[in-house]
């Protein structure tokens, strides 16, 4: 179909497409002799949320969409080409994609099997690494004709209309949140667009995913209560550690009204969930808010169960907030603790103290919260012997832990400390859940001690969960 005749259609066709995942490999005996060990996947996809809410905003502003979700599919086994020729089937008005950092160069593979055969429809792309690189995203793949930076849902809305009524066109050049191509340069405001009432987002479009498969593998969660949905009740988060990148939703704490966070979970329990993962990057920034939350779980008697995955700050713990969240469901914690070497968390700017990552700790294990320590290995200022204090930390509180390599993302504050001693490293490399092939080495730490630290580390884990 010919652009001309694509802009006096009625309704446009809108066609969203997930990034892929990296399902981690483990190992386990096999049924059949010689009873060997053999790698097995362990899908556990939850529902990608930055798409949905971006299909929902488009279906509010009237438009037809459609997605295509690869969140079941691993990224090394992403088929660019077959997945290009079931796009193109759906005849699509424009074709919106979305990726990270280490998926990125499986979104250019694809874009560019699209405008191999399709010239005409434009492609935009969005998402923290996109955010974080608009120019050199466009510049690096040529088949992408615009990237939305920061919060999509109501600027993408508000690029389409324009968009279809007028082309790309000089009036884009002072458009917040976009650049585009307009010929042999590129137009609009990268600055990014954070919206400041949640609440007037419409709800993820979690009817255009399957949601029977995600209920279907979410068996394969820890968790009290299964099947296992996800939601965000905030946005942002002030702290500036110095690995995170908060360019996508920003460093301004924005949170949804409880009122607003409670009907989705009401939601969520229609469609056959029973219990959240709320991944929010800051879920307990408004104590005052959290309260309130609680409260309107218990007066509606949901009977649901809450985890926070995605970590909750040390500095925030008091008794009386955590009895009362435990009371109305909450029952797992994942504790972003880095390090256990005071200097380290100082360095990184974590804004906390291992005294009261201890008393935190001790808070929560006698109310009966599941916990889960995070740590990040190779973190800036790091060396053999603050590393050894984590080890021995680890070994002393005795709680199950997850561990990465430091990466520096873009847009994170180490990102931009680093410059271009990063532009030689591909971004195929960029998955912090590889921790065989760091890519970053702090000053006073060589690759074999890293590799020695992460062996421990392994060990440590393996021995803990005998």
């Amino acid at each position: 179909m010919s652009f001309l005749k694509k802009l006096i259609k009625k309704k446009r066709r809108i066609v969203l497409i997930t990034s892929p995942s990296s399902f981690p490999v483990t190992y386990a005996r096999s049924p059949f002799f010689p009873f060997s060990l053999v790698p097995v996947n362990i899908a556990t996809p939850l529902l990608p949320l930055g798409p949905a809410y971006i299909a929902s905003s488009l279906e509010e502003a009237g438009y037809e969409v459609l997605v295509l979700d690869c969140t079941f599919m691993d990224k090394k086994n992403f088929d660019a080409e077959k997945i290009k020729t079931t796009i193109l089937s759906l005849n699509p008005d424009l074709i919106g994609l979305t990726a990270l950092t280490w998926t990125i160069l499986n979104i250019y593979d694809l874009a560019n099997n699209i405008k191999k055969e399709d010239s005409e429809t434009p492609i935009i792309l969005g998402g923290p690494h996109v955010s974080a690189l608009p120019y050199r995203t466009l510049d690096e793949c040529k088949s992408i004709d615009g990237v939305i930076i920061g919060e999509g849902e109501q600027t993408f809305p508000l690029f389409l209309k324009s968009l279809f009524s007028k082309g790309i066109n000089d009036e884009l050049k002072d458009f917040k949140g976009l650049v585009v191509r307009n010929k042999n340069q590129f137009i609009g405001d990268p600055e990014p667009v954070y919206i400041e009432n949640l609440d007037e987002i419409p709800f993820p479009a979690r009817h255009l995913f399957p949601v029977s498969e995600y209920i279907r593998y979410s068996k394969n969660f820890k968790a009290k209560q299964k099947p296992v949905a996800s939601m965000i009740t905030s946005r942002g988060c002030p702290h500036k550690c110095t690995f995170c990148t908060r360019v996508n939703n920003g460093s301004i704490h924005r949170a949804r009204s409880p009122s607003n966070v409670v009907e989705e979970m009401e939601e969520l329990k229609k469609l056959g969930f029973n219990e959240i993962q709320i991944v929010d990057d800051n879920f307990t920034h408004d104590r005052k808010r959290v309260f309130d939350i609680c409260e309107l779980i218990k007066n509606k008697n949901l009977q649901l169960t809450f985890s926070l995955v995605n970590g909750m700050r040390i500095d925030h713990v008091t008794e009386e907030m955590m009895k009362t969240m435990y009371d109305s469901g909450f029952y797992s914690i994942h504790f972003g603790v880095e390090s256990a070497d005071n200097q380290i968390l100082k360095k990184i700017k974590k804004a906390i103290t291992i005294e009261q990552v201890r008393n935190a700790i001790k808070i929560t294990r006698n109310i009966g919260y599941d916990l889960n320590l995070f740590f990040v290995i190779g973190l800036p200022g790091s060396n053999v012997e603050s590393e050894e204090k984590t080890l021995t930390f680890i070994e002393e509180m005795g709680l199950p832990f997850t561990y990465s390599v430091c990466t520096p993302y873009p847009g994170s504050p180490l990102w931009n400390e680093l410059g271009d001693k990063m532009d030689s490293i591909t971004w195929d490399r960029f998955d912090e859940g590889d921790v065989s092939n760091p890519l970053y080495l702090p000053e006073n730490m060589t690759l074999d001690e890293i590799k020695n630290i992460i062996n421990r580390a392994k060990e440590l884990q393996n021995s803990m969960n005998k």
